[in-house]
Parts: structure tokens; sequence; C-alpha cells
């Protein structure tokens, strides 16, 4: 059995690597801290600040369904790029803001190809493709949407059921 303090040390370590061999011209300007997040469905991780002053620190938090056995290396490599590439970007971080929102444009494939992450970004969203669906099988998740009663629906339901 893996300890969670095991997968903990080892998201930080990967995390400092990562940001060395990527992002060492940038350099960390806040506290960045990085941890394991809920077991979702549809978000694999997101930056946020830690608090309303960006000054102080950004929090990443990745999907912990990536810990599981049968996820590649790579992909959670991915996800962590992709994360970091908002950060030092000014997404969710006090670095200069290089949009107005981080997805618009390709802002970030456009980096991560940059930095030559091309191949493994490509190679992540295969896998993900292919085998997301069999990950939230294995981990008791469905991996079909809950469909959501409308707000007027709720009401129709409230004032006639």
């Amino acid at each position: 059995m893996v300890l969670q303090t095991d997968y903990d040390q080892y998201l930080a370590r990967k995390t400092a690597c990562l940001i060395r061999e990527n992002f060492a011209q940038r350099g960390v300007t806040n506290l960045l801290v990085i941890k394991w997040g809920g077991k979702w469905k549809r978000t694999l991780g997101h930056i946020k600040p830690l608090n309303k002053d960006k000054e102080y620190g950004s929090l990443i938090e990745i999907n912990k369904l990536l810990q599981d056995p049968d996820v590649p290396e790579f992909v959670l490599d991915y996800v962590l790029m992709h994360e970091l590439t908002h950060y030092f970007q000014g997404f969710g971080s006090n670095h200069e803001k290089k949009g107005t929102h981080p997805h618009r444009g390709g802002l970030v494939d456009k980096e991560l190809e940059r930095l030559g992450w091309k191949e493994i970004m490509e190679k992540s969203d295969k896998w993900l493709k292919e085998s997301w669906c069999k990950i939230l099988v294995k981990n008791q998740l469905s991996p079909y949407r809950k469909r959501r009663k409308s707000r007027i629906l709720k009401k129709m339901l409230k004032w006639f059921g």
C-alpha cells in the first residue's frame, strides 16, 4: 500500500523538477502550493489564488484519480505542465497576465508546444479519450453526467408537487 504522504512527496518533487526543467528563467514569485484534490470526473487539475491577495500564494490541485496505477506518468506530467503554464501566464498567480482568458486562442497549448510538449500533450489527450472512462468506472464513478433539473422545472415541481 502506498501512503498518502508518499504521493504528496512524489507530487511535490515532480512539480519542482518540471519547474526547473521548463520554467527556470521565470521563477516562482509567490507561495506555490500543489496538492491532490478530489476525485473529479471532468477536471484533471485547476489553479486558483490561495486567497484574494494573489501576491500571497497560488494553489494547484490535481485530480486524485491520477494516482491510479493504470494512469501513465506522462498524463500526470501533462496535467502538471498545463497547470504550471497557467501559473506562469498569470492565471491564479501574481505573474503578469498573458491574456484575458487562459484557454482563449490556444494560449496554454501554444506555450506547451513552444516548450517542446506537443507530443506528450497529444499522447495524453489520446490516452484520456480512450481510457479515462475506464479509470472512472474502476473507481466507482459513473462516466455519465448527471442531468440537472432546470430552475424553472424545480419551481414548477415545488408549486405543483
